[in-house]
């Protein structure tokens, strides 16, 4: 014998849906907060001077073109650089670097001398550099990691136990349900 779901039932079984749904999300929340740094204001050293990235620009034109480059700020400091066909200085307010991947700079303030830059970075981690640029040096102000490839792990990890636990509520929710129900006939 066929038997149709009532209103109650299909509600009570669509309910899991929406529970696993709730706390997912709530779970990828929590993953981004947990594991997203602050932002960095000061010691530019270590892994963060090999995350934080620069833009330079070749002198001179190569067909008619601007050639970019990009640096990490461990590299700038290093002391390996020729300077003398390399400038920091951005040539336009706003700058699409395509090497390999596609990444950002652009001029927040220009007073000349120097530049105040924010580079927004693109791989397999996205993050934002800011620092002034000078002719031939950087100066870091702040770096911010806004995500990375371990958070897309964890949020695949974590349908488990998100799956785990929205069954264990949807049992409870159905069972109280069940229970009304049976309270109201009698």
């Amino acid at each position: 014998m066929d038997k149709k779901a009532t209103g109650s039932e299909h509600a009570r079984k669509s309910s899991g849906c929406l529970t696993f749904i709730v706390i997912y999300g709530l779970c990828l929340i929590g993953i981004y907060f947990s594991s997203t740094p602050a932002e960095k204001t000061s010691n530019f050293t270590g892994r963060t001077a090999w995350e934080f990235t620069v833009a330079g620009v070749t002198k001179g034109q190569v067909n008619d073109k601007t050639r970019y480059q990009v640096f990490n700020l461990e590299h700038v400091n290093s002391g390996e650089l020729d300077l003398t066909e390399l400038t920091f200085l951005l040539p336009s307010k706003s700058v699409t670097i395509n090497v390999g991947n596609i990444h950002h700079a652009e001029v927040l303030e220009d007073y000349g001398d120097w530049q105040l830059v924010a580079f927004h970075y693109s791989n397999t981690r996205t993050s934002t550099s800011i620092y002034r640029a000078y002719k031939d040096r950087v100066e870091p102000v702040s770096y911010k990691l806004t995500s990375h490839v371990g958070q897309a792990f964890s949020a695949i990890i974590l349908i488990i136990p998100a799956l785990i636990l929205s069954a264990i509520i949807t049992v409870i929710m159905n069972w109280r349900a069940k229970c009304a129900a049976g309270t109201e006939d009698t």
